[in-house]
């Protein structure tokens, strides 16, 4: 039998495993990380795109709820019958009433009336609030003759838009002598203040 001696200070030693091993470490953990860092990637990638797709639901869903309460808003007008709707045209007309003057009314209506003549009946036949408060007005009077109804049209006519006539009637002379006479004026208070 033959024995091998080695007599060196430093024997040789085979290092190629040793490296190899440390080689398949290396580029297996290279590997790895390149493998996690694409994964990273993508995974990012698809949170944005989802976090994207979450946004244009969530703005497509308040503009559904939006659209849904202003339908619900539409549906819930008040429908009234035809008695609450007479009703309302009545309280409406209460306080139109309630901001319309009768004793400045009459009072301005006085003026106008001639010294020979004297006021019948007075008739409010419809009070408007379009561009002011407005009457319509049907005044019966009487006269000891016919130029009195002359005299209160001219009367009405230099009121300064107070007052405005529509139509004038004189009527058949009363067994008394006296003439009737109507006059259909239009109120304006609002432009008597301007006076």
């Amino acid at each position: 039998m033959r024995t091998s001696l080695n007599l060196s200070s430093r024997p040789f030693t085979n290092h190629r495993p040793f490296w190899i091993a440390i080689s398949v470490v290396f580029f297996a953990s290279l590997w790895f990380f390149m493998w996690v860092s694409a994964e990273l990637t993508q995974v990012s990638a698809k949170a944005d795109a989802i976090k994207v797709r979450i946004e244009s639901q969530k703005a497509v869903a308040e503009a559904a709820r939006a659209e849904r309460e202003k339908k619900e808003k539409e549906q819930r007008q008040v429908f009234i019958t035809e008695q609450e709707s007479m009703e309302l045209a009545s309280a409406r007309m209460l306080i139109l009433q309630k901001s319309f003057v009768w004793n400045r009314m009459i009072s301005d209506l006085e003026q106008l009336v001639p010294h020979q003549a004297r006021i019948a009946s007075i008739k409010v036949e419809g009070v408007s609030d379009s561009g002011g408060v407005m009457a319509r007005v049907q005044v019966k009077a009487v006269g000891a003759t016919s130029a009195q109804m002359t005299e209160m049209m001219t009367n009405v006519e230099q009121s300064g838009g107070l007052f405005s006539t529509s139509q004038a009637d004189q009527d058949a002379v009363a067994d008394t002598g006296e003439i009737p006479f109507t006059l259909q004026l239009t109120y304006r208070p609002n432009r008597g203040e301007a006076r």
